[in-house]
């Protein structure tokens, strides 16, 4: 018997850390977020409450929201799960204006969506404005804040996107998980139950050592079989399933 409350000790002990390491992920709007600063290892961000359900509309929207890295030594990596930011306007772009050597906007005059590097007084722009139904290409930092702006312009505006930010480090990981690639993350963000690829390669989600994610799930499995609590509020979910995701175009 006494083997036994150890062995459940162990596990409870176990099923905690995990708990820990899961809360450690979050969800976020980005227009409940606009004009604040997050801070975190990782983050699960949708354009708004109702994604996947109605598109944001919203008419004349000018939002800024600044991502910052969990450690100053490390950056922010953005990538999108789905995307679809436009406007129901004429798809011809306005013409630069006479003189000037600045790039003619890609999305205007419909809506889009900007990253930023900092720092925060000086933003600079990471790549073009962002538009359209196709899931752009991962954006990274070269330092510890990421910023994003979406704003949206035109007639009847389109947006709906859900992307992952994660803090990473290159060279030494010390207690980071490093990653097939060579990238190392928090090792709150391995093997979380949202199947974020924060390592971009996918080893943070394998079901193998290094992650050995299968081991870590049956340890949970296991906990909760253990566990004489019947109420089904103390079980734990996946906040977005992948089931629950629309198919990528």
């Amino acid at each position: 018997m006494e083997a036994y409350l150890l062995q459940l000790f162990q596990r409870l002990l176990l099923l905690g850390a995990v708990t820990l390491a899961v809360s450690a992920l979050e969800t976020a709007d980005l227009v409940e977020l606009c004009g604040q600063t997050w801070h975190g290892d990782g983050l699960l961000l949708r354009s708004h409450s109702a994604s996947r359900r109605f598109y944001l509309v919203a008419p004349d929207i000018d939002c800024w929201l600044w991502v910052r890295a969990a450690a100053p030594s490390d950056w922010i990596r953005f990538q999108f799960r789905f995307f679809l930011v436009y406007s129901l306007t004429p798809a011809s772009p306005a013409p630069p204006a006479p003189n000037s050597s600045s790039p003619a906007d890609p999305c205007a005059p419909g809506s889009y969506l900007q990253f930023y590097e900092g720092p925060l007084g000086a933003p600079r722009p990471l790549g073009t404005p962002l538009c359209g139904l196709t899931i752009p290409a991962p954006v990274a930092s070269s330092g510890p804040f990421l910023g994003l702006r979406l704003v949206t312009r035109g007639r009847q505006p389109r947006v709906d996107f859900l992307g992952e930010v994660t803090s990473f480090r290159l060279g030494s990981c010390g207690a980071y998980f490093r990653c097939r690639n060579g990238r190392c993350i928090p090792p709150s963000l391995v093997c979380d139950h949202w199947g974020m690829d924060n390592c971009g390669d996918g080893s943070d989600q394998g079901s193998w050592p290094p992650a050995d994610c299968r081991a870590h799930n049956q340890v949970i499995n296991t906990s909760f079989e253990s566990s004489p609590d019947p109420d089904p509020s103390h079980t734990c979910s996946a906040a977005i399933s992948q089931s629950d995701l629309p198919a990528l175009v």
